[in-house]
């Protein structure tokens, strides 16, 4: 199995990559599978997809499957979605869905015209106005990666969810990153907020279009969620 992950993460790179150097505008689409652990326990797999649309958006959607244990915290219908734009001014959110497979429902709408966002999260009303760039959970990752397509450094992006956050996203450096998908040179960054006791850290590979490879969530110093990559290809 590690070696057939292995061999396609390799074509992807070999196949796509050129043509993704010489325009450097979008990501290529993708289906990506990570194992998740936290606090050291397997908790399952998380599933990611970015898809074109036929109107020229894209979707990028997380699932879970969780291991039997990780069930009573996470529900195996549990899904989340960001309808994005990606263009030469980069990536910019038309809405945002998240559904805990249970009882929690949580949608966001972006009014670039009128530069507004509204919706819902965790039961609270949302209604705030937008600011240049502004990013859901989900099209946040897509724009670090479409940033480091295009040889651009993140540093400082604004997120929304029941209010807005400002985050960081620094270049710590370079790490040579073993996972059960293969070996990768990574370009690791740490991102954080003013305030938070958390910290992530992302290993994005070049040659895999800048996709991470691993991410870690730290509290207070201690390492709690883990995510590795064990497979991907292009759709």
């Amino acid at each position: 199995m590690i070696r057939l992950v292995t061999l396609t993460i390799g074509l992807f790179a070999a196949a796509v990559l050129p043509a993704m150097a010489a325009a450097s505008v979008v990501p290529i689409p993708f289906s990506a599978t990570y194992n998740v652990s936290f606090r050291g326990i397997n908790a399952g797999e998380l599933h990611t997809t970015l898809r074109p649309e036929a109107s020229g958006e894209y979707i990028y959607e997380t699932r879970a499957n969780p291991r039997p244990l990780a069930r009573l915290f996470v529900s195996r219908k549990a899904v989340e979605r960001s309808m994005m734009r990606i263009d030469e001014s980069g990536v910019r959110p038309i809405s945002w869905f998240s559904d805990d497979g249970r009882s929690e429902r949580d949608t966001l709408e972006f009014a670039w015209g009128v530069e507004k966002v509204s919706g819902t999260v965790d039961g609270k009303r949302v209604e705030l106005s937008t600011e240049p760039m502004l990013q859901d959970r989900l099209s946040m990752q897509i724009a670090v990666i479409t940033a480091l397509l295009r040889g651009e450094e993140p540093e400082s992006i604004s997120m929304v969810d029941d209010r807005i956050k400002q985050y960081s996203y620094i270049r710590v450096g370079t790490e040579r990153i073993r996972t059960s998908a293969g070996e990768f040179e990574a370009v690791l960054y740490e991102s954080t907020r003013p305030g938070s006791s958390r910290l992530a850290r992302f290993w994005h590979s070049p040659e895999l279009g800048y996709i991470p490879v691993r991410a870690e969530q730290l509290r207070k110093g201690k390492v709690e969620t883990v995510m590795e990559l064990t497979g991907l290809k292009p759709i």
